[in-house]
């Protein structure tokens, strides 16, 4: 799973109008390695260099309404 995979996937959603969008969690368990590139990937993707990266045991994202949450096994 890539930031990559996560926006094709609330793409797919909001573009499919029988998935109903309002309200609509997605939680994703991941595989540690699989996790900590996703929250790598994230964090430079939303923060300027001057912040470093702290690694999230959980992920929290809203992405055109729709909340994505990941978690590590």
């Amino acid at each position: 799973m890539n930031l990559e995979k996560v926006l094709d996937i609330a793409n797919e959603c909001v573009s499919n109008e029988t998935i109903p969008t309002e309200g609509l969690t997605l939680m994703y368990f991941l595989d540690g390695k699989t996790h900590r590139h996703l929250d790598e990937e994230l964090f430079y993707k939303t923060n300027n260099s001057l912040n470093s990266f702290q690694h999230n045991k959980e992920i929290e994202v809203n992405i055109a309404g729709i909340t994505f949450i990941f978690k590590e096994k």
